[in-house]
């Protein structure tokens, strides 16, 4: 039961601040007074989705707080939302800035808009014109169904079943049709994984045997020159090492006479000796250099392997490296047994169908049953709303599938939403066939329809007290009809509270609270809207103005 709600800076609300009692309270004023935005305030306490144009001009942010007292909610709702619980109550606090992100706070809890929307969806609802409009569409039709069955738990699971099935039967249709595909796949990378391994790249290896292979292309010419290097060294008395040792023996008499030459001995000294290790190691190299021709073949035909390997794989023994290990990931993503895994996906799926099947079937039995119920209900309410004797049918609508789900004496197309689809056939007056109900009802008809379909899901599932908003969904009736509307309204209240906005004083009459929405200016020249709890004196003169009567 919604026990206050405040208001600031919400369209042309400046600050408003509501006290609402159980019972049947109703909003009153003129065409364009603001009626709206007390709805609208209540909207974003259910977790509506807004804009910032809500937010009165001028101002920095929008703010809306709402206190509920859920004490008469059932065991099961306090204990899921325990935590938002303070002394048999739950505040809620939603802020709109005009620049940043918007705050919701559940008795002072920083919470998130679905979760706003899971606390508050037991205990308020608002119906308004949206509401009729969704009855003059088929498709929305199953769902008034559900909703006064309560079977959301169960559609929602057949909906995770229904997607498990799927999901597995499209992985199975895919694998059946790409088997060979996926056979070929393999096979081109085993191939390439065992040529690239038996390969065995090694990083650098090609600038390795082209340094080699330079060697050999020129083994006589090096031979040669190590030949003649030698030759020049060191071959007769006229050689380059037998002259320095000659001039190493005439400084050494030198030194013997002028000891100042010392350094220039050793000097000559060191030269001598590096000039034979030289001569040492050319001998060393030029035999070490080989005329190999086989080898030359073999280090060609590596280049040629490797060229060709480069040329697939990308250009470097890294990229080819690289290639392997996505090769070898490949591998793992494909089954190694197609068969076998085709066989395992056709399990799995026929497991899931079945587990689907299960609950589809029960699901559409639960509805067959529950339509039968709501049935009797509607007609009855329909009955104290100026409807008599109507005729009031919901029809299920099954899509045949040679493949889908046997039920009774055809097998029907699996669906998310369960095996069928429904809508409801309606007949205003006595003798007039069922027809579908959006080629046939009035405007008021489906307003009383509306108000008949939700006192049947109160009565069905027995929860009290809950904030009922009804948003002049009384459009298209007068008179009588709107004498019965208001009676069945007032009912309804006995176990809900009821907040209608409404323009038919019938209704307002019934009202155990009255508010009137009013447009003044104020002192900054600027309209408002106020909102006012009417005493009542002024409900009595509300009344007159609502059928034009002077005060």
């Amino acid at each position: 039961m919604l026990k206050t709600l405040e208001i600031q800076n919400i369209a042309l609300i400046d600050k408003a601040s509501l006290t609402f009692q159980d019972g049947l309270t109703v909003l009153t004023g003129e065409t364009g007074a603001g009626k709206s935005v007390i709805v609208t305030a209540i909207s974003l306490i259910l977790g509506g989705r807004t804009d910032r144009d809500v937010i009165r001009y001028g101002e920095k942010f929008g703010k809306v707080e709402a206190l509920f007292d859920i004490s008469s909610m059932p065991t099961t709702y306090k204990k899921e939302f325990d935590e938002y619980i303070k002394d048999k109550k739950i505040s809620i606090k939603r802020e709109i800035p005009v620049t940043g992100k918007s705050k919701i706070l559940i008795s002072n809890i920083p919470s998130t808009l679905s979760e706003l929307r899971e606390l508050t969806a037991p205990i308020a609802e608002i119906l308004g014109q949206h509401a009729n409009q969704l009855l003059m569409h088929e498709e929305n039709h199953i769902n008034f169904l559900d909703n006064f069955a309560n079977l959301t738990d169960l559609k929602n699971s057949v909906k995770t079943k229904f997607h498990l099935w799927k999901e597995s039967s499209d992985q199975l249709k895919k694998t059946i049709s790409k088997r060979d595909t996926y056979k070929s796949e393999r096979e081109l990378l085993l191939f390439q994984q065992k040529e690239i391994f038996d390969a065995e790249i090694q990083v650098g290896e090609t600038e390795n045997i082209l340094a080699e292979k330079k060697i050999l292309d020129s083994s006589r010419s090096l031979m040669n020159s190590a030949h003649t290097i030698s030759e020049i060294i060191e071959n007769d008395e006229t050689s380059s090492l037998s002259l320095l040792q000659t001039a190493l023996k005439e400084l050494e008499k030198m030194h013997e006479v002028d000891s100042s030459l010392t350094k220039q001995v050793e000097e000559l000294t060191d030269i001598v000796y590096r000039v034979g290790d030289i001569k040492q190691f050319i001998e060393n190299y030029g035999s070490s250099i080989v005329d190999d021709p086989m080898r030359i073949e073999e280090i060609n035909k590596r280049l040629d392997e490797l060229y060709l390997l480069k040329k697939k794989y990308g250009g470097s023994e890294e990229s080819i490296l690289t290639a392997l290990e996505n090769i070898n990931i490949a591998l793992t993503k494909i089954p190694t047994d197609i068969d076998s895994y085709i066989e395992k996906l056709e399990k799995e799926t026929n497991s899931f169908f079945l587990a689907y099947s299960k609950e589809a079937i029960s699901l559409s039995e639960t509805r067959k049953k529950a339509s039968e119920y709501l049935e009797k209900l509607v007609q009855k309410e329909l009955a104290e709303l100026s409807i008599a004797n109507c005729g009031f049918e919901i029809e299920f609508i099954y899509e045949d599938d040679p493949s889908g789900v046997p039920l009774e004496n055809h097998t029907v197309k699996p669906t998310e939403n369960g095996l069928e689809t429904a809508r409801i056939l309606f007949s205003a007056n006595r003798g007039e066939p069922l027809k579908s109900l959006v080629k046939t009802a009035s405007g008021g008809e489906i307003s009383r329809l509306l108000l008949a379909l939700k006192s049947a899901e109160k009565k069905n599932k027995k929860l009290p007290h809950a904030l009922l908003v009804f948003d002049e969904v009384d459009a298209g009736i007068g008179g009588q009809t709107a004498v019965d509307v208001a009676k069945k309204i007032k009912k309804l209240s006995s176990d809900n509270q009821m907040l209608v906005i409404t323009h038919l004083h019938q209704i307002a009459r019934e009202a155990d609270n009255h508010f009137a929405a009013q447009k003044t200016t104020c002192s900054d020249n600027r309209t408002v809207i106020n909102v006012v709890n009417l005493d009542p004196i002024g409900k009595d003169a509300e009344l007159k103005r609502m059928i034009a009567l002077p005060e």
